[in-house]
């Protein structure tokens, strides 16, 4: 039992040991390289812009499912009747 207590405190400390050995105020120690950044990075501009036309705008949002395929050999679904749907003609 206290070989493995041993065993188990001589791993923790060596694992331990290079975290223990970095010294912040140590003047050789290797820094990264400073690199370029631009200040206007990752900026999103806000300034006013022309509307888009709704039916776009639409499309856009509109789920994928719920497109029209505009794929040749595909038709686009069918409007509903108005005599049709679950409420059928009354």
């Amino acid at each position: 039992m206290a070989n493995k207590a041993l065993t188990w405190l001589l791993l923790t400390l060596v694992s331990v040991s290079p975290v223990l050995a970095r010294d912040p105020a140590n003047p050789e120690a290797s820094v990264p390289p400073a690199r370029y950044s631009p200040i206007m990075s990752g900026t999103k501009s806000y300034r006013p812009v022309e509307p888009l036309p709704w039916g776009d705008v639409n499309r856009r949002v509109m789920p994928k499912d719920a497109q029209p395929s505009d794929a040749p050999g595909k038709a686009a679904p069918k409007a509903k009747d108005e005599k049709s749907g679950p409420h059928g003609k009354h």
